[in-house]
């Protein structure tokens, strides 16, 4: 492949990974979390143990929030600082996806493997969000690259950057950085029957490489922490989260069956024909490349398919092998690859998403005011993929292209517009400008709120609900750190209150209350008795916000 090509293919992925990313804003429940925490860990100036509203904070290890961290420290709170690391290390992903399929099969591979990854819906959901899992995924996937490469070549660099690589997904992600991995290479080796090659992998020194990189920060923590940091990190974040399931409605059979096929659209269509290939020609003469990528992607399917917790990210990283097989398999049998029924396949796909944006808009899920731009996305793709028809024979490109076009522009129609209803960054800024210091909340918590205002939002919560609210160890009420209080014994002159919780807000409460102002979908409450003139909460608590690193620790403390 030309040089051009790859440079084309990096500025591409580089304009949909970071395109929209500063309007993007952060949303609840999940990124507000992870941006609270590092933004806490830049005011505190504590590097080393992550807290969020004023509490340690075991959910997850410390590299991401480094990352982020560091990006805030750079580029300020926004939003794109927010996003500016897991858009980095979807580059990555993709620079290491090209560099691994050219020097595994050859350059043609390794782009067209690099293109069905960065076309890829999972791919470009996962690289524009404030979560763990494209840092992850590049260290996951440089675990097992780097040992496939050691395995087949013997250097030594290829397994000490194994071990390193291990040792920096468990500081991204927990135990499962290694173990997962582990599995992996230990199934791959039982399949070949080759345990030699242990011998020759370095052990000693390699883990002790691997243990300089991942065991420090544990070690710390634990010296600082003890037990309560044990209980909670490898208790409830990891032994319960794969043994009690935090959503039992996800606890389907077909679950990330279903995922994996929307995660590798619009390539997924290419599945079947694969699967067809490998069983009736190739499966007595699979190569050791292909044995590894395939135990590689299967394990990680059935490792998660058996945890009893179940997200939509877990199996991300099965998209690097996946995407390799798929990129080799195109390299061979292009022209058998893009039937017409697999055609059918990816108009009807493009359809549905389509059809699912209207529907959504239609219901009120979504504003609608920018949904025109997903139709002229569809139109702009056409013509650029009729072009690219011309041009070349290889029709991997305006599949690619539509993809890529058709995701700029969900980033304007959907994505935004939704990032909007899904954050109380109005409500943040309120809280800010007024600079109030303190306020009840009943109902969903928005994290995203202290994130934008640095306010202390305290949950109210029915009293005789409150001790079965309280966090306990091996539960999933530990994940309540959020300060929080009894809605009979409050005491602040104006509340707010999520819409959706408002009948029941007033089923508990019995006092009169009158509307003072609506953010979104919160609604801010003031005693009838006492009404004020501004619907503001101008004035109250008129405190200054919280600004130098000393200040944040004396009104927030540590617990």
């Amino acid at each position: 492949m030309a040089k051009w090509q790859w440079l084309l293919l990096f500025l591409v992925t580089a304009l949909l990974l970071f395109t929209g990313n500063s309007s993007l804003l952060v949303t609840d429940s999940v990124e507000s979390n992870y941006a609270l925490t590092a933004k806490e860990m830049v005011l505190s100036g504590d590097w080393l143990s992550p807290q969020i509203y004023g509490h340690y904070w075991y959910d997850k290890p410390v590299f991401f929030y480094w990352l982020t961290a560091l990006s805030y420290k750079l580029f300020g709170f926004t939003e794109f600082a927010s996003r500016f690391f897991p858009a980095v290390f979807g580059m990555a992903s993709i620079v290491l996806l090209g560099w691994a399929g050219s020097k595994l099969y050859n350059a043609r591979t390794g782009f067209y493997s690099a293109v069905i990854l960065v076309s890829s819906v999972e791919f470009f959901l996962i690289s524009k969000s404030i979560i763990t899992d494209a840092v992850l995924f590049f260290f996951f996937s440089a675990t097992l690259l780097c040992f496939y490469l050691g395995y087949s070549e013997g250097k030594a660099r290829y397994w000490y950057t194994m071990y390193a690589a291990a040792g920096l997904a468990v500081l991204t992600k927990g135990p499962i950085g290694v173990l997962l991995p582990g599995l992996i290479i230990t199934i791959f080796l039982l399949w070949q029957r080759d345990y030699v090659v242990l011998k020759r992998a370095h052990l000693v020194s390699g883990t002790l490489l691997f243990l300089v990189v991942a065991v420090p920060w544990y070690a710390t923590m634990y010296a600082l922490h003890g037990s309560d940091f044990v209980a909670t990190f490898f208790g409830t974040h990891n032994f319960l989260r794969a043994t009690v399931s935090e959503h039992p409605r996800d606890n389907v059979i077909y679950y990330y069956a279903l995922v994996n096929v929307l995660a590798l659209f619009p390539w997924s269509g290419l599945i079947p024909s694969a699967v067809y290939t490998w069983w009736h020609r190739d499966k007595r003469s699979l190569d050791t490349l292909q044995r590894f990528l395939l135990v590689w992607a299967v394990v990680v399917f059935a490792f998660f398919q058996c945890m009893a917790t179940k997200y939509i990210t877990y199996t991300y990283p099965l998209l690097f092998p996946a995407s390799l097989l798929l990129g080799s398999m195109v390299a061979r049998e292009e022209a058998s690859c893009f039937t017409k029924k697999y055609l059918a396949w990816v108009a009807c796909g493009f359809a549905a998403l389509l059809a699912a944006a209207f529907w959504a808009t239609s219901q009120g899920f979504m504003n609608d005011a920018y949904l025109f731009v997903l139709p002229l996305a569809v139109i702009i793709a056409g013509m650029l993929g009729f072009v690219l028809c011309l041009l070349s024979p290889a029709r991997i490109y305006p599949i690619a292209c539509t993809a890529v076009v058709f995701y700029l522009g969900l980033i304007f129609s959907i994505a935004i517009p939704f990032s909007q209803l899904r954050s109380a960054k109005d409500l943040g800024i309120m809280l800010a400008q007024h600079q109030v210091q303190e306020v009840g909340l009943y109902g969903s918590y928005p994290t995203s709120a202290v994130f934008y205002s640095g306010s202390k939002l305290v949950k109210l919560v029915p009293e005789k609900e409150l001790e079965a609210y309280k966090p306990k160890s091996m539960s999933w009420t530990s994940k309540n750190v959020m300060p929080f209080a009894a809605m009979e014994k409050q005491h602040y002159p104006l509340l707010i209150v999520s819409s959706r919780s408002m009948k029941d807000f007033m089923q508990h409460n019995h006092s009169q209350w009158l509307t003072a102002g609506r953010r979104g979908q919160y609604v801010l409450l003031q005693p009838a008795a006492g009404k004020m003139d501004n619907p503001s909460p101008k004035g109250y608590n008129n405190a200054a916000r919280l600004s130098a690193k000393s200040d944040w620790r004396n009104n927030h403390g540590r617990t």
